[in-house]
């Protein structure tokens, strides 16, 4: 009887140890499995993320190139045919008519003149590369046209404090893609932002009282459907690291919360233009 059971106590741990090595194999490969569609995945969201900062890189150069054209090659042109215009209508004082043709022709000019200036600073803040986020916002807010009936307020906190550059661009573009949908498409009467810091932590604010539209705020503003610009949005926090809220429903107008997080801030004492 203990002849016959040798051979099975021999047996049994090493069927044991084996099924045991069997399982932490097992394991093991499942681990290595997971880590590999985790790197897998981290290289891929990567990928994604230098392609976005790349189309955003090459569509600010664009901006700025065609900033640059307008400003000196357009405006320039613009204004000397304002000029030329100036001497014909003296040449034509005595004949009513073709002076006031030219009058008429110099006020279109100046209008050209004025949108190109706006248009070329709208493609290139240089206020916000010389004086910082705040006074570009402010300077976006004076930009508002008087006779849209669009009252803007704005509010922060920041003082003289800057942002690292990149951040201030992101931020202001974010900016500028909503005040620019509310003048397109809100109706809306006011317009309110605010900017400020809590910690390391920087929120931004904007409302209108527009007609709004419906948006089911579950969804992902890149695949809600609600066009290229809310995409823009979403892609330019995502650079930031931060995080989106979005509300809006038909004749709600819109409100939108953007945190960013911000591991330090310059501050920069425009009387002697050193930055600490």
């Amino acid at each position: 009887m203990i002849e016959t059971l040798t051979p099975l106590l021999i047996i049994t741990p090493v069927l044991l140890i084996l099924a045991i090595g069997i399982i932490v194999f097992v394991f093991a490969y499942q681990r290595r499995m997971l880590q590999h569609q985790e790197h897998l995945r981290e290289l891929q969201e990567l990928r994604q993320r230098q392609m976005l900062e790349a189309a955003l890189d090459a569509q600010e150069a664009e901006r700025r190139r065609v900033a640059r054209d307008l400003h000196d090659e357009v405006g320039g042109m613009l204004a000397l045919i304002r000029l030329n215009i100036g001497q014909v209508e003296r040449k034509c004082a005595d004949n009513e008519v073709a002076a006031e043709t030219a009058h008429r022709s110099k006020e279109l000019l100046d209008e050209a003149i004025h949108s190109v200036r706006r248009i070329s600073h709208d493609l290139l803040p240089v206020v916000l590369d010389k004086m910082g986020l705040v006074q570009a916002i402010n300077s976006l807010v004076n930009s508002v046209p008087p006779d849209s009936g669009l009252e803007v307020r704005f509010t922060h906190d920041l003082e003289k404090n800057r942002l690292e550059a990149r951040q201030e661009l992101l931020l202001f573009r974010i900016l500028q893609e909503l005040v620019n949908n509310t003048l397109k498409y809100a109706e809306a009467t006011r317009i309110t932002i605010d900017l400020h810091r809590e910690g390391d932590k920087l929120t931004l604010h904007y409302a209108d009282n527009g007609k709004g539209f419906e948006f089911d705020p579950s969804q992902n503003l890149s695949v809600s459907g609600s066009g290229l610009g809310m995409k823009n949005l979403q892609n330019r926090v995502d650079l930031l690291n931060g995080v989106i809220k979005f509300f809006s429903r038909l004749g709600a107008g819109i409100k939108a919360e953007i945190i960013i997080p911000v591991s330090y801030f310059l501050i920069l004492f425009y009387n002697f233009g050193v930055i600490i």
